[in-house]
Parts: C-alpha cells; sequence; structure tokens
C-alpha cells in the first residue's frame, strides 16, 4: 500500500521574549489508508500543533518553519490559503475536543452535519440529508432515521460523538484528526468512542488521534510519543512503533502504563 500521510522533518516555531522558540523539532512519521495513529505524550508536548499542521495551520504566535506535511497529493505546507480553505472539512475533518461545544444547540443534528459538505458542493441537500441518515445507521446511532431532527441538548455524549463522527465522513475525507475525544466523557461514552473509531477504521478512513486515555491508545496501529514541554526533547519524538514496541521503551512514559494493560488483555 501507498503512503496516504507522510510528514517529514516538520518544524514549528512560537514566539517569545526571546524570539523565535522551537516547539515542534522535526517531527516524522506516515500513515497508509485505514490506518491509525495516536499521538501521544505530556500536556504542551506539541500533540495539537502537529494535528493543526495536517491542515497546513497555525494558531496565532506560530509558524510553520520547515519540512513536508503530504496528505494525499496535496502539501499541505505550500498550498495557498484559498486552496487550504476547501481542503479543511472536506479532504481533511477535525473533529474538536468537546463535542457538545461544536454544535450550534439551535439548530438540528443533520442540518449541521451536511452544512460544510453543502458548501463545499458536494451534493444536494436531499442527497446529503440521506447520506447523513446512513452514516447514523453505519454509526450504530438509535432512530437513524430521526435522530437528526433533535438537537445537541437532546442526545448523550456518547451520541453527539457519534453525530460528530458522521458530519466528519460525510465528505468522504482522506484523514480524519480527532482532538483528545475522550474528555469529559463517562466510562460508557468512552466505550461508544471506542466502536466509532473501529467503525471509522472499517471505513477504510486514516485517522490521527490526539488521545491520553489508554484504552484508545492501544487500539491504534501506530503510536508517536513527543518528550515533554521545557524538557531537553520537548516537541521531539521521544518513540515510536506499534502499541506493544512503544510499551517496552523505556523512555515512553505513557509505555509504562500501557505495558501491563496489553499484558491483561493478552492473558
Amino acid at each position: 500500500m501507498s503512503q496516504l500521510i507522510r510528514v517529514q522533518d516538520l518544524r514549528v516555531v512560537a514566539d517569545s521574549d526571546q524570539g523565535e522558540l522551537e516547539i515542534v523539532k522535526g517531527v516524522s512519521f506516515a500513515l497508509e489508508k485505514g490506518e491509525v495513529l495516536a499521538l501521544i505524550g505530556e500536556s504542551g508536548s506539541g500533540k495539537t500543533t502537529i494535528a493543526l499542521a495536517l491542515l497546513g495551520y497555525a494558531r496565532r504566535g506560530c509558524k510553520l518553519a520547515g519540512g513536508v506535511v503530504q496528505v494525499g497529493e496535496h502539501d499541505m505546507l505550500s498550498l495557498p490559503e484559498s486552496q487550504l480553505q476547501g481542503l479543511r472539512g472536506n479532504r481533511v475533518s477535525y473533529i474538536a475536543q468537546s463535542a457538545a461545544a461544536a454544535f450550534n444547540p439551535a439548530k438540528k443534528l443533520i442540518d449541521q452535519v451536511i452544512e460544510g459538505a453543502l458548501i463545499h458542493g458536494l451534493g444536494s441537500r436531499a442527497d446529503l440529508q440521506a447520506k447523513a441518515v446512513e452514516l447514523f445507521r453505519d454509526l450504530a446511532l438509535p432512530n437513524p432515521e430521526s435522530i437528526g431532527q433533535r438537537y445537541p441538548h437532546q442526545v448523550s455524549g456518547g451520541q453527539l460523538q457519534r453525530v460528530m463522527a458522521a458530519m466528519a465522513l460525510i465528505s468522504d475525507p482522506l484523514l480524519v484528526i480527532l482532538d483528545e475525544p475522550t474528555t469529559g466523557l463517562h466510562f460508557a461514552d468512552i466505550q461508544q468512542l471506542l466502536d466509532v473509531l473501529h467503525r471509522l477504521r472499517d471505513h477504510g478512513n486514516t485517522v490521527v488521534v490526539i488521545e491520553h486515555n489508554l484504552d484508545v491508545i492501544k487500539t491504534a496501529d501506530w503510536l508517536v510519543d513527543l518528550g515533554p514541554e521545557g524538557g531537553s526533547r520537548g516537541g521531539q519524538i521521544i518513540a515510536t512503533g506499534t502499541p506493544e514496541q512503544v510499551a517496552e521503551m523505556e523512555q515512553s512514559y505513557t509505555g509504562h502504563y500501557l505495558k501491563p494493560l496489553l499484558i491483561r488483555d493478552r492473558a
């Protein structure tokens, strides 16, 4: 299989009192279609900064300073902003940390699911609504024919995560990015999120997930563990490989806690 995602020697700098400070230092990884990669590490290690670079985006005060970010045939670091805007939410979907915060409480769910695809001209309203219902069904949402007529406050947190996944999938993206999707979720909702990840994989979607929950991390095909902010290896990869490989690497703080979980699963 050919690489769908290629990140090579990515560098990101941020403004500081001392001038430009390098916060992502030579990060490289690659993914094939249908693979799931988890970005792990302490807060401030650069996980979200790297994920945003996959959108060709840097937060205010930051700059994409070098390297290659290839998504399909698109070089995300060299495209003009007008082309990047056409790719975001279309070929690359980003699912924010809080599902509830991503929805307009005054609009029906189905209208929000299809809105981006309508803007990008990916189909008629009727066709996209029918596609949304099929996605609701694929994602095991209850009453897929009617749940889209509800408002965000009328469904559970786990169901809202699934609706958000439908929103990400409606445009048939090359890449889906999930930013800390378990934040604020109860145990039952986390189990539903794990099911969503499995279904994304079954759809053939390539996924990058930023996560700290070990139950989510262990399901990934690949892990990229980043050094802590302020340390000598902050913003650098300190360990990478399959969950089983990273669990054996002494330098990986997360791997230390992941190992007994993997041993338990094998028992």
